[in-house]
């Protein structure tokens, strides 16, 4: 390499400032990024084994490429230990080789790592943004309620929470809502109801009178199951106890218990109404859920008012009308238990494979059969609907269910869809937290990794160094020690070459006569920001104008530590053996 009489320091001054959109037009250009690049994209989302990765060598050099590990390309040995062996066990390659770019790689394929070799659901993520895989949560225990229910200035009020997801103990998700009714004479008297806002019926029937004081404040809880009346626990706090009820692979039931925390009698905090003259007024929380609603005249005769089931541009969609009794007036005088009640929902499901369109169907959301009729509506892009059935039209037909002998009728009003998104208030909160992610390779930001990469490795970038010194530049922050930095062959080259060795020789020495040479060179407390980072890749270009080396392919990590040419020569230097077992 001769002093160039356009600066090295100049080309990686400006090639710094935009090098994703330069990477991106060198992709389109070059044939061979272009190809891989092409036949990854396509096949990605369907590998779910080590071995059908090793086997697809565009989606291989990519992958590779896009952790700086491309120098491991031939080691097929290495590579599937580090996929197929678990990662956080301190015997695996990744683990007690050191090597920080090989914990990472092993670390985004865990999920291979930890099932040996394959998992049902591929590694790699179609999602523009996210790496995550999968997400356990702690179950849930504790539901707490923070709500401003009607005042007592009139009666027969109802409020319905927006739906809250809560965990069971396999980390399954399901939506959990609550239903307040007033009581028709006494206005401070409330019940509660809690139900599977999913409508898949995971919550036991329950329901709770809740009485409050005419300050708003809450004053009692009573089980109107059993009639006894609910005490404060240990926190004195009413915490009124749900069941949820979890299906097992074999088809057994078992129970999680939730507790509802409506908060301290007395207290200002968790549910209160909204108090009436002469004490101080709030604003009661607004119903989240819409409800069926009957007239006077015929208790099976329902509307279904129209609502805004979700928006245009969501997938998998549902909505759950809030449960109804329609014979409530009834049940009330005659005392008849909730177990006993008759219950309808409407369930609103969007079609996984034409969103636009969504299928209606009554339901009990606590459990008890149901038939019922069905119908599809599909909205056109402004939310409205457009076809009813299948065939252009506005007129919605009504459903009609049976439950225990009786027909009921729901004539449904036009629902619609938001165009934008659509924001509830937290009304209900979980207690559940994430217990563990895995995570995974998210397929855009790979290529974009590989595609600098190759950028970086061009002959135009490697002839200065100025590929060196961008991938330094890319790749120091986060590099804390010197193991990590001479696990990678780039950043070694370029310490090696800033502290004054030359990289063709240093590089036959062994690793303990490295560490030794090395330890004094860098320091790191001055490569900790972006500027001393941009800094000492600087001054490796202005190195290689002053001592100019041949450029050459990226070092192996066999050249790095001195080993041989065979897969255990370099699973030799860290003390274990690349088995391929997990």
């Amino acid at each position: 390499m001769s002093i160039s009489s356009v600066s090295p320091i100049a080309t990686y001054v400006s090639a710094i400032k935009n090098e994703t959109t330069a990477a991106e037009t060198y992709a389109k250009v070059d044939s061979t990024t272009k190809r891989e690049v092409a036949a990854f994209e396509k096949d990605a989302a369907s590998i779910t084994s080590a071995d059908g990765l090793l086997k697809n060598y565009s989606a291989l050099q990519v992958v590779l490429g896009a952790y700086g590990l491309s120098s491991l390309s031939g080691q097929t040995a290495v590579i599937k230990d580090l996929l197929t062996q678990d990662p956080t066990s301190s015997t695996s390659l990744a683990k007690s080789s050191g090597n920080a770019a090989w914990l990472a790689f092993a670390d985004a394929f865990k999920t291979w790592g930890q099932n040996k070799g394959s998992s049902t659901v591929s590694p790699f993520l179609t999602d523009a943004t996210s790496d995550v895989l999968s997400t356990t949560y702690t179950a849930t225990k504790t539901l707490s309620v923070s709500s401003i229910l009607p005042s007592a200035s009139a009666t027969g009020q109802t409020y319905t929470t927006a739906p809250v997801t809560t965990y069971d103990a396999n980390s399954d998700a399901h939506q959990v809502a609550l239903k307040w009714t007033q009581d028709s004479s006494n206005p401070l008297s409330w019940t509660v109801s809690a139900y599977d806002a999913d409508g898949n019926a995971t919550i036991d029937t329950n329901a709770y009178q809740v009485v409050f004081n005419e300050d708003g404040t809450l004053a009692s809880a009573t089980d109107m199951s059993t009639g006894g009346a609910v005490s404060t626990d240990d926190a004195g706090t009413i915490a009124l106890p749900i069941s949820l009820s979890i299906v097992q692979s074999d088809g057994t039931s078992i129970q999680q218990s939730i507790n509802l925390d409506l908060g301290t009698p007395g207290g200002k905090s968790g549910v209160t109404m909204a108090p009436v003259s002469p004490y101080t007024t709030s604003t009661a929380s607004p119903s989240q859920i819409v409800s069926l609603t009957s007239s006077a005249d015929s208790s099976t005769t329902l509307t279904l008012p129209s609502i805004t089931l979700g928006t245009t541009s969501g997938t998998n969609q549902t909505y759950v009308t809030a449960p109804f009794d329609p014979n409530e007036a009834t049940d009330d005088a005659n005392g008849t238990s909730a177990a006993n009640r008759t219950t309808l929902s409407v369930k609103w499901v969007q079609d996984t494979s034409s969103p636009s369109t969504w299928q209606a169907y009554i339901i009990d959301p606590y459990g008890t059969q149901v038939t019922s009729t069905t119908f599809t509506t599909s909205f056109d892009n402004t939310g409205n609907v457009m076809q009813v059935n299948g065939q252009y039209s506005h007129d919605i037909p009504a459903l009609q269910a049976k439950v225990n002998g009786v027909t009921y009728t729901v004539n449904v009003q036009p629902p619609k869809l938001s165009t934008s998104s659509l924001t509830q208030d937290s009304t209900l909160t979980s207690d559940s937290t994430v217990a563990s992610t895995v995570t995974g390779v998210n397929i855009n930001t790979a290529v974009s990794q590989f595609e600098l990469t190759q950028y970086e490795n061009s002959d135009d970038m490697q002839d200065n160094g100025v590929g060196n010194a961008l991938y330094f530049t890319r790749k120091m922050t986060g590099v804390t020690t010197l193991a990590q930095l001479m696990s990678d062959p780039t950043l070694l080259k370029v310490a090696e070459t800033v502290a004054g060795y030359d990289p063709s020789t240093f590089g036959t020495l062994d690793y303990d006569q490295q560490v030794r040479m090395l330890k004094d060179k860098v320091d790191f407390s001055k490569l900790s920001t972006p500027q001393q980072i941009q800094q000492y890749a600087e001054r490796y270009l202005a190195m290689l104008q002053i001592n100019p080396q041949t450029p050459d392919k990226p070092a192996t990590m066999m050249d790095l530590y001195g080993g041989g040419s065979s897969a255990e020569g370099i699973a030799a230097l860290f003390g274990v053996n690349t088995s391929s077992s997990s």
